[in-house]
């Protein structure tokens, strides 16, 4: 999906003169990556909490915290991470990003980790850096890099510049400050809200299937896994339209109350196409808001006491677009592989919906009814021991014994090794849920030597790395690039959860459906060594994003999925090894820890320089009023003289909200993190600083009668760089 990305970048690295203009960010990266505890071991890095003897449940095995934040970036001129469009930067808000923390603690054994669901792309380690260092200004060493577990949602409507990799961050042109500060803000407040509200608890296991969902949207790549192995689940014609699993871990109080449940489901959070400038959490996230409302009666998004998070699992090669692909214009099937569009007509999927934003609802609402299916039955009682098991692994140093996926066992006597990062040329393709204006083919095997010459300027590939990396045509060898900065990463996360009777992978990135049921086979197996019960669960996007994982027999085809598999064909295998090692506790010493490259960042995006009302305005004024009587499912607009919203993300508040009027006070009844709202700055005039804000309501049909009004609360930048906070309303109207 990064095609045009790549094209200005190497546009831009042979313009003479270019490092005058980048701007370089620095930033004090002292901080210990092992949170001053190097010699702590994997699992336990921290110390029992205190007990009270007269507290109910104290004798109970667990501790749980559950606690949700607002994590909600620059929701304006900065570009959306996932489809890599340079056209699509934010122009407000339809749903509010959340970090939901999950912090457990075993009071036998002492292990102490958090978990974490936030609504975003993916993370990185420089987030999670700068998450730990302001918990550990809080909490001293209690939290790390080991024991802090964050997994993002991968929604592709969600500000971007947060990775530091360069290749990850130029399609936002650079790094962005305010949606770092953003993200690590809300991620260390979701942990610290946990962190305070623990209390003993008891642990359930469920699990349901959730049907019509998602198609697999590389149906060529799947049919090369051997045929005995996709035998042993149910698929049709190999598109995998199939009941999946949707597994999920609930967490009570001692008095028996629901406190938060956590959820895992394969599917890509593209519902939400390449057109949306709205901030969107996409299906994953209405299904959480959708559960959270279903718990928590009548209160508003993120203030409810029961926490719903949905995790991504093996989503690599899966799509909630189930009307599949076609082209633009013509409407033509296509799939970008053998069935092309033409010449600079994008090939791209939808569905169920012809409207992106039914779509989203009708797919979340899917895995929603699943989650609540599950939460529903009796479940199972999780009772072990806790334990987050953490590795920083130098892929391309690994050498591992291959995974057999017939036998279901490593064969020591053939060691397989990893690549040094680089992206073959199908990776410039797109999928189907994005789309490529210049229809490069998926399953590209052959370079092209003219193509090579000017990727090459930026870092030429070994032979070493030819051989490797084959049958990947090497189009960008960015483990050979470091201007101004690393491209990838070559020392990435592997982890594993212990949750009581729960095996849960963490992969850093998108593995597809094979890749994930191998690595619960091995997780399987060991636990079937150990007479427990063989529950495993794989978590896709966790703690970094290294692109995509698939299995050795999908990266032969070269599609998207494997030519954006960056260690070469044996990725998948050296985390299998990983995930087995973990699993087993093996004690290990402190692996190599990835470079901090949050002093060098790149950023060429331009600042907030001043905000201007039109003559004769203020900022906040209402330019166009709501209707004095409206009716239960109309739709309520309103205008008003705005300032940039990237003077004040607003965090734990609101840009916008609806208020009624209730025995005289005014009552907030929907912000804008509600699906019934939706957001939208945009600029009237750049150079006299002037903007304008629309905010609409979709009025639900069981909205009280009653006298509502509309207010929008901003922040203007003045000439010398002050910031002015405003609001504005609207007038009252009725609701018949």
């Amino acid at each position: 999906m990064l095609i045009k990305a790549l094209v200005a970048l190497v546009a831009v690295l042979l313009v003479a003169g270019v490092t005058t203009t980048l701007v370089l960010v620095l930033r004090d990266t002292d901080v210990s990556d092992d949170g001053g505890d190097s010699s702590a071991e994997l699992g336990s890095t921290t110390e029992r909490l205190e007990e009270s003897g007269e507290e109910i449940g104290a004798d109970l095995p667990y501790r749980v915290g559950i606690a949700m934040a607002d994590m909600t970036g620059p929701c304006v001129e900065i570009n959306f991470m996932g489809y890599a469009e340079f056209g699509q930067a934010g122009g407000g808000i339809h749903l509010r990003q959340w970090a939901r923390a999950f912090v457990f603690a075993d009071q036998r054994s002492g292990a102490h980790f958090a978990y974490v669901v936030a609504d975003v792309q993916a993370v990185g380690v420089a987030v999670r850096r700068g998450v730990v260092e302001r918990l550990q200004q809080r909490f001293g060493n209690i939290y790390s890099l080991r024991n802090v577990i964050v997994v993002g949602t991968h929604t592709h409507s969600a500000p971007g510049g947060h990775l530091v990799d360069f290749i990850l961050d130029i399609s936002i042109l650079g790094f962005s400050q305010e949606t770092y500060d953003a993200y690590v803000n809300g991620i260390a407040e979701s942990i610290t809200k946990a962190h305070d509200a623990m209390a003993p608890a008891r642990l359930f296991y469920g699990e349901t299937q959730v049907e019509g969902a998602h198609i697999n949207r590389s149906p060529y790549s799947y049919l090369y896994n051997p045929a005995e192995e996709r035998s042993r689940s149910v698929t049709v014609d190999g598109s995998e339209r199939r009941h999946a699993p949707a597994p999920s871990v609930r967490v009570e109080r001692a008095d028996g109350s629901l406190a938060g449940v956590l959820n895992w489901f394969a599917v890509h959070t593209t519902s939400m196409n390449m057109t949306n400038t709205l901030i969107s959490t996409d299906n994953l996230g209405y299904a959480a808001i959708a559960m959270e409302k279903t718990l928590n009666p009548g209160s508003l998004v993120g203030q409810g006491e029961v926490v719903a998070a949905f995790a991504p699992a093996s989503l690599g090669d899966v799509s909630p677009n189930t009307a599949g692909a076609r082209c633009e214009f013509s409407g033509y099937e296509c799939d970008n592989h053998f069935v092309l569009c033409e010449l600079l007509e994008r090939c791209y999927a939808g569905g169920p919906s012809d409207d992106m934003f039914e779509s989203t609802k009708i797919i979340g609402s899917m895995i929603y009814e699943g989650a609540m299916r599950a939460l529903s039955a009796p479940g199972e009682e999780l009772t072990g021991r806790l334990a987050a098991l953490h590795q920083f692994v130098d892929v391309p140093q690994q050498r591992v014994p291959r995974y057999d996926p017939l036998q279901r066992d490593f064969l020591a006597d053939e060691p397989v090794e990893g690549c040094v990062p680089a992206l073959g040329y199908s990776f410039a393709s797109g999928t189907i849920d994005g789309a490529n204006v210049l229809n490069i083919t998926q399953g590209t095997v052959t370079g092209n030597p003219l193509l090579d010459n000017i990727t090459n300027i930026v870092g030429a590939p070994t032979a070493e790395d030819e051989a490797c990396h084959a049958p990947k045509p090497i189009l960008l060898a960015t483990g050979r690039s470091t201007f101004p900065l690393e491209w990838h990463p070559t020392v990435v996360s592997a982890s594993v959860v212990w949750l009581g009777g729960v095996a849960v992978a963490g992969v850093p990135g998108e593995p597809t459906t094979m890749a994930g049921r191998r690595a619960k086979d091995v997780l399987r197996a060991v636990l079937t060594r150990r007479d427990l019960p063989p529950r495993a669960v794989v978590a896709g996007l966790t703690n970094e994003y290294i692109h995509y994982v698939t299995t050795y027999e999908e990266y032969q085809v070269q599609r998207y999925e494997a030519a954006s598999t960056i260690y070469g064909p044996h990725t998948l295998d050296i985390f299998l090894n990983k995930f087995a090692e973990l699993l087993e506790a093996a004690l290990d010493t402190w692996r190599p820890v990835p470079l901090d490259n949050r002093g060098r960042t790149v950023s060429l995006i331009l600042p907030v320089v001043f905000d201007a009302s039109p003559l004769g305005r203020n900022f906040g004024d209402a330019l166009d009023q709501p209707p004095a009587v409206v009716q239960r499912g109309a739709s309520v607009n309103a205008l008003f003289v705005a300032a940039n919203p990237r003077n004040d993300l607003r965090q734990g508040l609101s840009h916008a909200v609806v208020e009624r009027l209730l025995d005289g006070n005014w009552v907030v009844v929907a912000t804008d993190a509600d699906w019934e709202t939706r957001f939208e700055w945009s600029r009237t005039f750049t150079l006299t600083g002037t903007s304008r804000v629309t905010f609409s309501w979709n009025i639900p049909e069981d909205a009280p009668a009653g006298v509502y009004r509309m207010r929008y609360n901003g922040a203007a930048r003045g000439i010398l760089g002050n910031i002015n906070p405003f609001e504005g309303t609207t007038d009252n109207f009725t609701i018949a």
